[in-house]
């Protein structure tokens, strides 16, 4: 071959040195539009929702990273995490967030949280942020950093253990495979990065073992070596996700009776140097790993605790006993038959036993949830309005041939890689040994993507390291220029889809032209906010559907019942109670029993429908039936939230309904005219004024009827209205009124220029007031009080007055000043 087309290996380097600046590149501009979208809506200048008293003591009232995707799972490991610091927990075994008012418990592995709060505690000590800021500061790069010491550390292990050609190849890949490299966004933490990383370390380790070249007086030490650090990596992915790391060990188990096979059937001439994988030191280090793990994790307190969708010891015993089976099975391939003793007997019915014992132990306490689907494994990938199916087909039948899907399936080519090298007997020993062990992972992998989108992203990264195992020797090859070549071009033609889909959008980083998810954060943070501000002393108790109720209880420091997760079914089964209950009595004494303080309703989340349906199968007569104005129990109180303005959000609305004393049918039908005064829906307005008219004797409906005549211009109607509340006001003994009623008939005679009769109005209502008084107003009825106050010259605490400007939107507050 000439000398042209050998590419020396510093040629290579440019290769990782292009991927490292490229992922760089990308989370830059990702962070710089993440901070952009966080600073909109002049959150950093609301100090009153971060003075808002928190209900759940690990959350900090005014947490605002928005979260792409709206992932839930990302906002628990940010909650936790400053939980963490909040109280001085190393390990979190209980939450309050959740399950109100009772809290849950916490399974969930700790090395993530520990990894997020490493970087959250550096960067408090070297800012000066509080530990809280620092966590969301922290969940920026955390995973990026992830991402980063990843490509590093496999590109320098592959460079040195397989070639600069593999390394180039895995390199290029870690960066633009779709949708692996779209794992480890910024503001997205989430431990399935880290889990797919071990995941693939294990895998990467086994074969690098395959390649060590042994010393004469070496005996398969060094092998030896690189398989119990490919176990002691297995364990430790073990602890971090069993809903990952199982279904690698069962493909590793396949692929090393398919390598033994391999070894079997190479050529004599190599036959003599056949001794074996070391699969029980793999096995051995694996389940020391595990225990230790378990021990660190759950230790001394909840030993007890057989949670098997978590490490436990239990997956320790199996895997040493897989370990036994497998190198025995091994052995039986390579036609070295084990001897017939008692003792082989005993150990292989031991093995066996360790092995039975875990689907046993799942069977019989129903453990093994884990491997089913869950709501994050519905999703392809953390991208903003990335696909969630069902499964592989669903989403196929749904969307067709799109560049998601393109991306996502043709990876799948480098599988042919495989096929070339397995049967071609002149390819060296321990590459064809290296593909065998890598194929079975990736075989499994694929069944499980076929009915989980999230496992795409393991099988890229398998996928990956079986091409690596494929080029090992290429790079080295004296004949081998063209062949490189080919490989290296072919591997970027695959890499082009997914680089489309990894890289951010154009002017990212310069516009705020915002996605759908990012518009909910926005909008879940404002209503979190406004609810903190508007919530008791105790602080708000949420009943919200379950995608918004941990966003909202994040942002506000609240507390919620519904959010979905595996370790929240008594909060999930009490919110199906509570909406799918048609009985309203038993439903408000359930709501009381959790000390739920607000309901919140989202026009573009059916959450609500959904736990109808899931209680009862029908909604007709059930609470969630009721939600609605015409027909909202007597204790529910509608509170004015209004959306803010946006582009492509007209028609959507949220409703927020305040549990309150039950309240007499008047008052009721008043206040919720009231409120569609106040949100500018006045002609359910007037329909619910004419209701009002059943009440002729009740003072607040004549109250309510007035201000809906003065919305709508209607001076005639207006002008009978004031009659009957100057002619009620005559009298010696006016009738009670309840307080925030009283202050809309203040503005009534204010508007109408009784100027006298305003003054005594308001001079009642401020002798009167108190936080919760002020609380309970809507915005627009407390500016104008503060406005009728300040005009009429009565003096306000002012610590109250203070207070009032808070609940007071920003663009009003100013003329208050």
């Amino acid at each position: 071959m000439s000398k042209s087309f050998r590419i020396s290996a510093f040629a290579w380097l440019a290769a990782p040195i292009a991927a490292c600046a490229f992922l760089f590149w990308m989370n830059f501009v990702r962070v710089r539009h993440l901070e952009q979208v966080n600073a909109l809506g002049g959150w950093s200048e609301k100090p009153s929702v971060a003075a808002a008293a928190p209900s759940a003591a690990e959350l900090a009232a005014g947490n605002g990273l928005i979260v792409p995707g709206g992932l839930t799972e990302s906002y628990h490991w940010l909650a936790q995490t400053q939980r963490m610091f909040n109280r001085g927990e190393w390990r979190v075994r209980h939450i309050d967030y959740e399950n109100a008012p009772f809290g849950r418990a916490v399974h969930s592995p700790s090395p993530y949280r520990w990894w997020l709060g490493a970087i959250a505690w550096c960067d408090h000590v070297f800012s000066g942020r509080s530990p809280a800021q620092a966590v969301e500061r922290a969940a920026l790069v955390a995973d990026p950093i992830l991402h980063l010491l990843f490509l590093l550390g496999t590109t320098l292990l592959v460079a040195w253990r397989f070639g600069v050609l593999p390394a180039a190849l895995i390199s290029i890949g870690l960066v633009t495979v779709f949708p692996f490299a779209a794992g480890f966004l910024p503001a997205a933490p989430d431990d399935r990065g880290l889990a797919q990383i071990l995941a693939l370390g294990s895998v990467l380790l086994l074969a690098a073992g395959v390649r060590a070249t042994p010393a004469p007086d070496d005996n398969g030490k060094s092998t030896r070596r690189w398989f119990i650090l490919a176990g002691v990596t297995g364990g430790l992915g073990l602890w971090v996700s069993v809903a990952v790391q199982i279904p690698i060990l069962v493909g590793v188990a396949a692929g090393a009776l398919l390598a033994a096979w391999v070894m079997r059937n190479h050529r004599r001439g190599e036959a003599a140097e056949n001794t074996g994988l070391p699969w029980r030191s793999w096995a051995a280090a694996g389940a020391s790993t595990t225990l230790g793990a378990y021990l660190i994790e759950f230790a001394p307190a909840d030993l007890g605790d057989w949670q098997l969708s978590y490490i436990h010891p239990l997956y320790g015993l199996a895997w040493l006993g897989g370990g036994e089976i497998l190198a025995q099975a091994a052995e039986w391939i390579q036609g070295k038959k084990p001897p017939k003793t008692l003792r082989n007997f005993a150990v292989l019915a031991f093995a066996l036993a360790a092995i039975v014992a875990v689907p046993v132990a799942n069977w019989k306490i129903h453990g093994s949830e884990f491997l089913l689907p869950d709501t994050p494994s519905l999703r392809l990938t953390k991208l903003p309005e990335g696909a969630v199916a069902r499964d592989l087909a669903a989403w196929l039948s749904r969307d067709g041939l799109t560049l998601a899907v393109l991306a996502t399936l043709l990876p799948l080519v480098l599988v042919a890689s495989a096929g070339w090298v397995l049967p071609r007997r002149q390819t060296g020993r321990e590459r064809r040994i290296a593909v065998a062990i890598t194929l079975g992972p990736v075989l499994v992998a694929f069944g499980f993507a076929c009915q989980q989108l999230f496992w795409w992203n393991a099988l890229d990264g398998l996928l990956l390291v079986m091409l690596v195992a494929a080029t090992t020797g290429l790079s080295g090859a004296t004949n081998g220029g063209y062949r490189r070549l080919a490989w290296a071009g072919g591997g970027l033609l695959l890499l082009l889809p997914g680089l489309l889909l990894v890289a951010p959008r154009p002017k990212a980083e310069t516009e705020n032209d915002l996605t759908r998810s990012e518009v909910l954060g926005l909008i879940e943070r404002d209503l979190a906010g406004w609810l903190a501000l508007h919530g008791p002393p105790g602080g708000v108790v949420l009943l919200a559907p379950p995608n918004e109720t941990t966003a909202l209880c994040y942002y506000g420091g609240m507390r919620g019942l519904g959010s979905l997760s595996r370790e929240n079914k008594s909060g999930v089964a009490a919110a199906v109670l509570i909406l799918g209950n048609q009985n309203l009595q038993e439903a408000k004494a359930l709501i009381d029993r959790r000390n739920i303080t607000h309901l919140v309703l989202l026009s573009w989340d059916s959450g609500f429908d959904d736990y109808t349906r899931a209680g009862t199968g029908q909604s007709a007569g059930t609470l969630r039936d009721k939600l609605q104005l015409p027909t909202l129990p007597p204790w529910l109180r509608p509170l004015a939230y209004s959306l803010p303005k946006i582009t492509g959000f007209e028609g959507q609305s949220v409703q927020v309904f305040e549990v309150v004393d039950e309240q007499e049918p008047a008052t009721a039908v008043a206040r919720i005219t009231e409120y569609l005064v106040e949100m500018r829906d006045l002609d359910q307005a007037a329909a619910a004024a004419q209701g009002l008219r059943r009440f002729p004797a009740d003072f607040g409906a004549c109250v309510a009827r007035a201000e809906v005549d003065l919305a709508r211009g209607d001076e005639a109607e207006f002008a009978k209205s004031l009659k009957v509340l100057q002619a009620r006001l005559a009298t010696k003994y006016p009738a009670a009124l309840p307080w925030d009623l009283r202050v809309g008939l203040a503005v009534v005679l204010a508007r109408a220029k009784q100027e006298q009769l305003a003054r005594e109005q308001v001079a009642v209502c401020l002798a009167t007031v108190d936080e919760e008084k002020l609380r309970g107003l809507s915005p627009g009825s407390l500016y104008r009080l503060l406005v009728l106050s300040r005009a009429f010259g009565n003096r306000v605490d002012p610590k109250l007055h203070e207070f009032a400007l808070t609940l007071v939107p920003a663009e009003l507050r100013d003329r208050l000043r």
